[in-house]
């Protein structure tokens, strides 16, 4: 009778398991609209162009137009296009939008408040009236030359920068071409511990700052902390806050993640915001319980990053879609941008 019982349970049990859905590339993406594996040239051409429109119509604000989120919406179906790596005309849209973006960095004269530019996925440039420094930097998804920017565009970024922080070894996230371009012109790298000390020029060169939630670094004009963070049970991530001579205070947090139930590094995220009063915190998208880590850094305002990062799978492609419903309901303020784009933060809004 027993095992009568067992098997009819094992049977409900199966029959209550949801069927496979035959259109899901993987089920982290139940929840958004599946993708296409091509699509024809002119779609794509039609869609970029609209995009374009809308995006420089309505630029990243605070409260956003409900066109903005449309535009970014359809962006991911181009980008969710299985082949879209590998496209010219996507090739080109990206060039587009960060030249754009690396043409208003060069124009760009502030005497107050900050200006911040998404470059690619989670890369990102910060100027304030006395200092330009950049997060992650590099010049496109590794591994795809044709996409990656143009080295004389790339060196007319570099010239730009003071200081470069990088995250982790990832190269998504550390370009040596782009380290080394900063290290010739004389600038500073500023990196985590043990990042390419295999090789001789870099290790004599880099800033390996020591990872501490209480200890405050300097380089150039600015502070910074290296939050000793991690990417799941992989490598070492410093999670880089700075603060600017003039007190904006800006945290990038790489591809910070838990894994396997180890949550510690929450020990730390929950204390930022009583050590920093954080202006804008960058984190990575798909981090674990991300509305748990913008409590605990308790910034004035979220821009996110990492958004459909061309190198990874179409599973793992995180879109502007899902980084809305991860943020849905948080009480902070948060804006969502695209590649070449850039927001500005008044003075009047900095926290003192």
């Amino acid at each position: 009778m027993r095992l009568l019982t067992f098997l009819l349970m094992l049977v409900t049990l199966q029959a209550a398991e949801p069927a496979a859905k035959s259109y899901l590339s993987s089920p982290r993406r139940a929840y958004t609209a599946p993708e296409l594996r091509d699509a024809p040239d002119e779609w794509i051409v039609r869609s970029f162009a609209w995009v374009d429109d809308m995006l420089r119509t309505f630029p990243p604000s605070l409260p956003e137009p409900p066109e903005r989120r449309a535009a970014l919406i359809r962006l991911d179906d181009i980008l969710h296009i299985e082949s879209a790596p590998k496209k010219p005309l996507v090739h080109q849209f990206f060039h587009e939008q960060a030249t754009r973006a690396i043409e208003e960095i060069e124009k760009t004269k502030l005497t107050s408040g900050a200006r911040i530019w998404k470059i690619y996925s989670h890369s990102w440039v910060v100027r304030t009236a006395s200092v330009t420094f950049a997060y992650d930097l590099v010049p496109g998804p590794p591994r795809n030359e044709a996409f990656a920017l143009p080295m004389p565009v790339v060196e007319r970024l570099v010239n730009q920068i003071d200081v470069l922080f990088i995250s982790h070894l990832h190269t998504d996230h550390a370009s040596q071409t782009v380290a080394r371009m900063l290290l010739e012109r004389g600038k500073q790298v500023v990196a985590p511990e043990g990042l390419w000390k295999n090789d001789p020029y870099f290790a004599a060169r880099l800033t390996y700052p020591e990872r501490s939630a209480e200890k405050v670094h300097e380089v150039g004009k600015l502070r910074y902390v290296a939050y000793p963070g991690h990417q799941g049970k992989g490598p070492l991530n410093n999670n880089h806050l700075v603060i600017t001579p003039e007190k904006f205070v800006v945290m990038q947090t790489g591809d910070q993640s838990s894994d396997n139930g180890d949550w510690s590094d929450f020990d730390w995220i929950s204390k930022v915001g009583f050590q920093h009063r954080v202006d804008v915190l960058l984190p990575n998208c798909w981090t674990t319980d991300i509305q748990r880590m913008i409590r605990g850094v308790n910034p004035k305002l979220v821009l996110t990053g990492h958004e459909n990062e061309m190198a990874h799978t179409v599973d793992h492609r995180e879109d502007f879609t899902q980084t809305y419903n991860h943020l849905f309901g948080s009480p902070y303020p948060f804006i969502v941008m695209s590649w070449g784009e850039g927001y500005t933060i008044p003075s009047s809004s900095a926290r003192r």
